[in-house]
Protein backbone atom coordinates (compact mmCIF):
# COMPACT_ATOMS: atom_id res chain seq x y z
CA UNK A 1 0.00 0.00 0.00
CA UNK A 2 1.25 3.40 -0.48
CA UNK A 3 2.59 5.53 2.45
CA UNK A 4 -0.30 7.36 2.59
CA UNK A 5 -2.67 4.85 3.28
CA UNK A 6 -0.76 2.22 5.69
CA UNK A 7 -4.31 1.22 6.52
CA UNK A 8 -7.59 0.68 5.29
CA UNK A 9 -9.68 -0.24 8.30
CA UNK A 10 -9.18 1.63 11.44
CA UNK A 11 -10.41 1.57 14.68
CA UNK A 12 -9.97 4.26 17.43
CA UNK A 13 -10.79 3.42 20.79
CA UNK A 14 -11.62 6.58 22.45
CA UNK A 15 -13.12 9.83 21.43
CA UNK A 16 -12.12 12.17 23.01
CA UNK A 17 -9.54 15.30 22.52
CA UNK A 18 -7.02 12.67 20.98
CA UNK A 19 -9.22 10.30 19.52
CA UNK A 20 -11.39 12.58 18.77
CA UNK A 21 -8.31 14.36 16.82
CA UNK A 22 -7.00 11.27 15.19
CA UNK A 23 -10.02 10.71 13.72
CA UNK A 24 -10.54 14.09 12.06
CA UNK A 25 -6.98 13.82 10.77
CA UNK A 26 -7.14 10.35 9.69
CA UNK A 27 -10.58 11.23 7.66
CA UNK A 28 -9.28 14.18 6.04
CA UNK A 29 -6.03 12.31 4.88
CA UNK A 30 -5.46 11.87 0.90
CA UNK A 31 -6.41 8.35 0.64
CA UNK A 32 -8.40 8.12 3.69
CA UNK A 33 -9.25 4.53 5.29
CA UNK A 34 -12.73 3.62 6.73
CA UNK A 35 -12.73 4.62 10.51
CA UNK A 36 -14.96 3.37 13.04
CA UNK A 37 -14.95 5.18 16.61
CA UNK A 38 -16.21 3.66 20.12
CA UNK A 39 -16.46 5.37 22.99
CA UNK A 40 -18.20 4.48 26.47
CA UNK A 41 -19.84 7.80 25.96
CA UNK A 42 -22.99 7.87 23.65
CA UNK A 43 -22.65 11.70 23.46
CA UNK A 44 -19.43 11.42 21.96
CA UNK A 45 -19.99 8.67 19.71
CA UNK A 46 -22.71 10.96 18.13
CA UNK A 47 -20.72 14.24 18.23
CA UNK A 48 -17.87 11.78 16.41
CA UNK A 49 -20.43 10.73 13.76
CA UNK A 50 -22.30 13.90 13.89
CA UNK A 51 -18.79 15.75 12.78
CA UNK A 52 -18.09 13.21 10.11
CA UNK A 53 -14.71 12.11 12.12
CA UNK A 54 -16.03 8.38 11.98
CA UNK A 55 -17.97 6.62 9.53
CA UNK A 56 -19.24 4.60 12.20
CA UNK A 57 -19.75 4.69 16.32
CA UNK A 58 -21.58 1.41 17.40
CA UNK A 59 -22.14 0.94 21.18
CA UNK A 60 -20.64 -2.22 21.21
CA UNK A 61 -16.71 -2.49 21.40
CA UNK A 62 -15.92 -5.59 19.14
CA UNK A 63 -18.57 -4.02 16.24
CA UNK A 64 -16.42 -1.23 16.47
CA UNK A 65 -13.30 -3.44 15.95
CA UNK A 66 -14.39 -5.97 13.29
CA UNK A 67 -12.21 -6.08 10.43
CA UNK A 68 -9.81 -3.37 11.51
CA UNK A 69 -6.56 -3.76 10.57
CA UNK A 70 -5.14 -1.49 12.86
CA UNK A 71 -6.83 -0.20 16.43
CA UNK A 72 -5.56 2.84 17.96
CA UNK A 73 -6.31 3.23 21.76
CA UNK A 74 -6.87 6.65 22.59
CA UNK A 75 -8.37 6.56 26.31
CA UNK A 76 -6.53 6.84 29.58
CA UNK A 77 -3.41 5.34 30.56
CA UNK A 78 -4.98 2.85 33.47
CA UNK A 79 -8.23 2.32 30.67
CA UNK A 80 -5.95 1.58 27.65
CA UNK A 81 -3.74 -0.77 29.77
CA UNK A 82 -6.60 -3.12 30.85
CA UNK A 83 -8.08 -2.70 27.22
CA UNK A 84 -5.18 -4.32 25.80
CA UNK A 85 -5.68 -7.83 26.48
CA UNK A 86 -9.46 -7.75 24.70
CA UNK A 87 -8.16 -6.22 21.45
CA UNK A 88 -5.79 -8.24 21.26
CA UNK A 89 -8.03 -11.27 21.46
CA UNK A 90 -10.74 -9.66 19.21
CA UNK A 91 -7.74 -8.99 16.73
CA UNK A 92 -5.46 -11.97 16.29
CA UNK A 93 -6.94 -13.59 13.80
CA UNK A 94 -6.02 -10.93 11.13
CA UNK A 95 -2.89 -9.59 12.77
CA UNK A 96 -3.96 -6.37 13.35
CA UNK A 97 -1.32 -3.78 14.99
CA UNK A 98 -2.44 -2.18 18.16
CA UNK A 99 -1.18 1.26 19.19
CA UNK A 100 -1.62 3.54 21.72
CA UNK A 101 -1.28 7.34 22.36
CA UNK A 102 -1.11 7.47 26.30
CA UNK A 103 1.31 9.89 28.09
CA UNK A 104 3.53 7.15 28.81
CA UNK A 105 4.27 4.67 27.21
CA UNK A 106 6.09 2.02 29.28
CA UNK A 107 2.97 0.66 31.23
CA UNK A 108 1.18 -0.06 28.09
CA UNK A 109 4.21 -1.73 26.47
CA UNK A 110 4.16 -4.22 29.31
CA UNK A 111 0.48 -4.18 29.08
CA UNK A 112 1.05 -5.79 25.63
CA UNK A 113 3.81 -7.81 26.52
CA UNK A 114 1.65 -9.69 29.00
CA UNK A 115 -1.21 -10.06 26.26
CA UNK A 116 1.58 -11.74 23.69
CA UNK A 117 1.09 -8.58 21.25
CA UNK A 118 4.34 -7.16 21.53
CA UNK A 119 5.37 -8.17 17.47
CA UNK A 120 2.37 -6.19 16.57
CA UNK A 121 1.77 -3.02 19.01
CA UNK A 122 3.40 0.57 18.53
CA UNK A 123 3.27 3.09 21.30
CA UNK A 124 2.69 6.34 19.65
CA UNK A 125 2.47 9.66 21.88
CA UNK A 126 1.80 12.84 19.91
CA UNK A 127 3.08 15.78 21.59
CA UNK A 128 0.32 17.87 21.03
CA UNK A 129 -2.79 18.37 23.13
CA UNK A 130 -5.48 20.67 25.32
CA UNK A 131 -6.14 21.32 28.83
CA UNK A 132 -9.99 20.85 27.34
CA UNK A 133 -10.93 17.17 27.50
CA UNK A 134 -14.34 15.73 25.27
CA UNK A 135 -14.61 15.43 21.33
CA UNK A 136 -16.00 19.13 21.27
CA UNK A 137 -12.15 20.04 22.38
CA UNK A 138 -10.72 18.06 19.47
CA UNK A 139 -9.29 19.47 16.07
CA UNK A 140 -8.23 18.06 12.13
CA UNK A 141 -4.89 20.10 12.70
CA UNK A 142 -4.02 19.07 15.94
CA UNK A 143 -1.25 16.89 14.86
CA UNK A 144 0.14 18.85 11.68
CA UNK A 145 4.22 19.22 12.35
CA UNK A 146 3.84 17.42 16.03
CA UNK A 147 6.65 15.38 17.09
CA UNK A 148 5.26 11.61 17.51
CA UNK A 149 7.50 9.02 19.68
CA UNK A 150 7.22 6.19 18.66
CA UNK A 151 8.10 3.04 20.76
CA UNK A 152 7.92 -0.65 19.85
CA UNK A 153 10.38 -3.89 19.92
CA UNK A 154 12.31 -4.56 16.93
CA UNK A 155 10.19 -7.49 15.78
CA UNK A 156 7.13 -4.87 15.66
CA UNK A 157 9.28 -3.24 12.90
CA UNK A 158 6.61 -3.85 9.24
CA UNK A 159 3.81 -2.53 12.17
CA UNK A 160 6.48 -0.13 13.45
CA UNK A 161 6.81 1.26 9.74
CA UNK A 162 3.12 1.34 8.42
CA UNK A 163 2.35 3.58 12.21
CA UNK A 164 5.37 6.03 11.19
CA UNK A 165 3.98 6.48 7.65
CA UNK A 166 0.17 7.00 8.98
CA UNK A 167 1.10 9.45 11.01
CA UNK A 168 3.49 11.40 8.58
CA UNK A 169 0.61 11.20 6.51
CA UNK A 170 -1.47 13.39 9.23
CA UNK A 171 1.22 16.00 8.52
CA UNK A 172 3.67 14.53 12.00
CA UNK A 173 6.44 14.09 12.51
CA UNK A 174 7.36 10.53 14.14
CA UNK A 175 10.71 9.82 16.02
CA UNK A 176 11.44 6.48 17.23
CA UNK A 177 12.75 5.86 21.14
CA UNK A 178 12.98 3.78 24.27
CA UNK A 179 9.92 3.23 26.39
CA UNK A 180 12.22 4.32 29.18
CA UNK A 181 14.15 7.38 27.72
CA UNK A 182 10.06 8.92 26.79
CA UNK A 183 8.89 8.48 30.02
CA UNK A 184 12.06 10.25 31.86
CA UNK A 185 10.84 13.02 29.17
CA UNK A 186 7.51 13.03 30.05
CA UNK A 187 8.48 13.56 33.62
CA UNK A 188 10.33 16.71 33.12
CA UNK A 189 8.84 18.63 30.28
CA UNK A 190 5.13 17.47 30.68
CA UNK A 191 4.18 16.39 34.12
CA UNK A 192 6.69 18.83 36.07
CA UNK A 193 5.25 22.31 34.26
CA UNK A 194 1.81 20.74 34.73
CA UNK A 195 2.52 20.30 38.53
CA UNK A 196 4.05 23.78 38.68
CA UNK A 197 1.05 25.35 37.06
CA UNK A 198 -1.38 23.69 39.47
CA UNK A 199 0.73 24.70 42.23
CA UNK A 200 0.78 28.24 40.94
CA UNK A 201 -3.20 28.40 40.56
CA UNK A 202 -2.89 27.54 44.11
CA UNK A 203 -1.47 29.62 44.95
CA UNK A 204 -3.25 32.49 43.50
CA UNK A 205 -6.69 31.18 44.49
CA UNK A 206 -4.89 31.39 48.10
CA UNK A 207 -4.74 35.27 47.78
CA UNK A 208 -8.29 35.68 46.73
CA UNK A 209 -6.95 35.89 42.54
CA UNK A 210 -9.25 35.06 40.09
CA UNK A 211 -8.60 34.38 36.45
CA UNK A 212 -10.36 37.39 35.17
CA UNK A 213 -7.41 39.50 37.67
CA UNK A 214 -4.79 37.36 35.10
CA UNK A 215 -2.80 39.45 32.17
CA UNK A 216 -0.97 37.45 29.16
CA UNK A 217 1.36 36.38 31.37
CA UNK A 218 -0.27 35.00 34.49
CA UNK A 219 -3.13 33.71 32.00
CA UNK A 220 -0.12 31.91 29.98
CA UNK A 221 1.53 30.43 33.14
CA UNK A 222 -1.54 28.89 34.21
CA UNK A 223 -3.50 27.31 31.13
CA UNK A 224 -2.29 24.45 32.50
CA UNK A 225 -4.30 24.52 35.61
CA UNK A 226 -7.81 23.87 33.64
CA UNK A 227 -6.53 20.36 32.78
CA UNK A 228 -8.13 17.30 33.15
CA UNK A 229 -7.70 15.40 36.67
CA UNK A 230 -8.57 12.32 35.81
CA UNK A 231 -6.77 11.77 32.97
CA UNK A 232 -3.57 12.67 34.67
CA UNK A 233 -4.63 10.59 37.79
CA UNK A 234 -3.42 7.44 35.96
CA UNK A 235 -0.75 8.58 34.60
CA UNK A 236 0.69 9.89 38.05
CA UNK A 237 -0.11 6.94 39.65
CA UNK A 238 3.04 5.35 37.36
CA UNK A 239 5.23 9.01 38.22
CA UNK A 240 8.94 8.36 37.15
CA UNK A 241 10.94 8.73 39.76
CA UNK A 242 12.95 11.71 38.25
CA UNK A 243 9.47 13.93 38.33
CA UNK A 244 9.87 13.60 42.18
CA UNK A 245 13.07 14.78 42.36
CA UNK A 246 12.22 18.10 40.11
CA UNK A 247 9.42 18.99 41.82
CA UNK A 248 11.62 19.14 45.15
CA UNK A 249 14.37 21.33 42.94
CA UNK A 250 11.18 23.24 41.51
CA UNK A 251 10.37 24.01 45.71
CA UNK A 252 13.73 24.23 47.14
CA UNK A 253 14.25 27.09 43.98
CA UNK A 254 11.38 28.86 44.86
CA UNK A 255 11.90 28.61 48.78
CA UNK A 256 15.81 30.18 48.51
CA UNK A 257 14.04 32.95 46.36
CA UNK A 258 11.38 33.70 48.94
CA UNK A 259 14.27 33.41 51.30
CA UNK A 260 16.53 36.31 48.82
CA UNK A 261 13.08 38.20 48.61
CA UNK A 262 12.51 38.14 52.40
CA UNK A 263 16.35 39.51 53.28
CA UNK A 264 16.57 42.10 50.17
CA UNK A 265 19.11 39.96 48.04
CA UNK A 266 18.25 41.36 44.79
CA UNK A 267 21.18 39.84 43.29
CA UNK A 268 20.85 37.02 43.95
CA UNK A 269 17.36 36.75 42.34
CA UNK A 270 18.82 38.91 39.02
CA UNK A 271 20.85 35.84 39.06
CA UNK A 272 18.08 33.28 38.69
CA UNK A 273 16.88 35.50 35.97
CA UNK A 274 19.96 35.46 33.97
CA UNK A 275 20.44 31.94 33.79
CA UNK A 276 16.77 30.97 32.93
CA UNK A 277 16.99 33.91 30.55
CA UNK A 278 20.11 32.41 28.94
CA UNK A 279 18.60 28.77 29.54
CA UNK A 280 15.58 30.19 27.56
CA UNK A 281 17.82 31.79 24.90
CA UNK A 282 19.56 28.52 24.42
Amino acid sequence: MSEAAPFQRVAVVGLGVMGGSFARALTGTAAAPEVRGWSHDADERRAALYAGAVMAAPEDLKEALQEADLVAIATPLQAACRLIADIAADTLARDATIMDISGLKAPVARAAAKAGVASRFVGAHPMAGSEASGFPASRPDLFEGAIVWIVAEPDAGAHSEKVEALWRSMGARPVRTSAQAHDRLMSLVSHLPQLAANGLAAALDDEGIVPGDLGPGGRDMTRLAASNPEMWAGLFEDAHPDLVRALRNTAETLQNAADELERGDVEAIVALMNRTRSWSDA
